[in-house]
């Protein structure tokens, strides 16, 4: 005996949704066939100019686990064969014979609800909400918005412990330390880069191996998942724009740089922080959509971007633009504990490591989702506060004669530190006014040092390259101006003698 039907949605003929699961009638004298396990039909989704239609769906695993899947009806056009995995990936009974699977196949394609919902292919905010894989962030409001993106299944959008303990044994670890600050900070950008009509970016944290630069990301990647959150660069670039595109507006953690070819670093590197991947052809020739995004990442690597660019022995060079978007940042804080510049009373920095670690492993996906939450209904007062935030960053931290790029990078580096103010004024972040503000000038200091000062990166890399050229040719290229014995130089470039100091000086002769 079937029982009542206890959703609203429109049924196609002869099926029956109970909470004992999906039926469909029979011929005959055969009883209903069980095509699932019990779930909901949500609404019918479909996005901002009423294509890719599908509906929403909902249902809690044997653990009383609830899971949320989009099912685009596109995705019904051939044997449906991926659905059915994603459904089972989230703990949803489905039956397995071919008469089950076939009727299941026509359920989904047929049913209908009056309620809708606006499908999104991204994470990220859409209509005042925020999608994520397995969730909708909103206010309350009538509009349901869904993510119908890749990865709607198998994603590191998870969450673990609690806030409460992530905020004791992550967070609390960023006072006084300003690596782990500035990663956290950098975890809050995300979500306030539209508002504040910021451009995509990140920081590269550069050191040598067990410094401690994985602590960072995996302290930062705790905000938003778990350790699986932190990806690698070893991937394609095509294999690229589809993790970049699911850390919309949130965080990507990309480790070991070294990973990434050499010859592609440069181009993969500034296409990350440009947000656009490349068009592409679809199997009938047609332009498709290049993929898009706009977030924040974390980087590591035992070396910085221009030299890993440079490594494959064609001195390939980074553009001046492309480092101020993507700053390199040393990992070790100078103080003989590595990454640490304060061991928070543990007895070194391995044990603080470990700590961290463990404590990013138990307690995590609160705080990044909590952030937008109290977000919701105050983004543009908080977008104006950062933004005069930004101004006084600036206008206390760079120089007089700074170069456009450094004024650029001081202002990111400004962003980073009014994200970490507003989480901490939010209480994501158990921090008193100004740790954030006071991490990211201290890095911004080294920053402008390592680079060689204020003036413009082309200027510093100029003299580089005559040093360069000097150190390696001086003898070989140059003629001494006052030797009593005439001496023979082929290919010469220049003459050089002593000043009053008895230091040498280089006359290069004109073209």
């Amino acid at each position: 005996m079937i029982e009542p039907e206890v959703l609203g949605p429109q049924l196609p003929f002869g099926f029956h949704l109970t909470p004992k699961g999906l039926f469909q009638d029979q011929d005959g004298d055969n009883g209903p066939l069980l095509l699932c396990g019990p779930m909901e039909v949500v609404a019918q989704t479909r996005d901002q100019h009423s294509t890719a239609w599908g509906i929403l769906l909902r249902w809690k695993d044997d653990d009383s686990q609830p899971h949320q899947l989009s099912v685009a009806r596109s995705s019904l056009a051939g044997d449906g064969r991926e659905v059915r995995q994603d459904l089972m990936h989230g703990g949803l009974y489905v039956a397995p014979s071919p008469k089950a699977r076939n009727a299941l196949q026509t359920f989904f394609a047929s049913v209908k609800i009056d309620r809708r919902a606006r499908a999104v292919a991204r994470v990220g905010w859409a209509d005042g909400a925020f999608a994520l894989p397995d969730r909708t962030i909103s206010g309350g409001g009538n509009d349901l918005v869904v993510y119908q993106g890749v990865g709607a299944v198998d994603h590191s959008y998870r969450s673990g412990g609690t806030l409460a303990g992530w905020q004791k044994g992550v967070a609390s670890h960023g006072i006084g330390n300003s690596r782990i600050a500035i990663a956290l900070c950098a975890g809050f950008v995300g979500p306030l880069l539209e508002a504040v009509a910021g451009e995509g970016g990140g920081i590269h944290l550069r050191g040598q191996s067990s410094i401690g630069k994985s602590t960072a990301l995996l302290a930062a990647a705790s905000i938003w998942g778990p350790p699986t959150f932190v990806r690698q660069w070893r991937a394609t670039a095509n294999g690229l724009e589809g993790i970049a595109e699911q850390a919309n507006e949130t965080l990507l953690i990309l480790d070991e740089l070294a990973q990434l070819e050499a010859k592609e670093a440069g181009g993969i590197a500034y296409m990350l922080a440009n947000g656009c991947g490349k068009s592409r052809a679809s199997q009938a020739g047609d332009a498709k959509a290049a993929r898009r995004w706009l977030t924040f990442f974390l980087s590591s690597g035992e070396i910085s971007l221009a030299e890993h660019a440079r490594s494959d022995g064609r001195e390939r060079r980074s553009a001046a633009g492309q480092e101020v978007r993507i700053l390199d940042i040393e990992a070790d804080a100078g103080k003989g504990l590595g990454l640490f510049d304060t061991l928070c009373d543990y007895a070194n920095g391995d044990a603080l490591a470990r700590a961290i670690k463990s404590a990013a492993a138990e307690h995590y996906g609160h705080a990044g989702p909590e952030f937008v939450q109290r977000l919701i209904g105050q983004l543009d007062v908080q977008a104006a506060i950062i933004r005069k935030g930004i101004d006084i960053f600036a206008t206390d931290c760079q120089p007089a004669n700074a170069s456009g790029q450094v004024k650029r990078a001081c202002r990111r580096f400004g962003l980073i530190a009014m994200a970490g103010e507003i989480a901490t004024e939010l209480k994501i972040l158990p921090w008193e006014p100004g740790e954030a503000t006071g991490a990211a000038k201290e890095i911004f200091e080294g920053w402008l040092t390592a680079r060689g000062g204020a003036g413009a990166a082309e200027d510093s890399a100029a003299i580089e390259r005559v040093a360069k050229f000097l150190t390696a040719h001086g003898t070989a290229r140059f003629q001494p101006m006052e030797s009593e014995s005439p001496t023979v130089i082929h290919n010469r470039v220049g003459f050089w003698r002593l000043d009053q100091d008895r230091r040498r000086e280089y006359l290069i002769q004109n073209a």
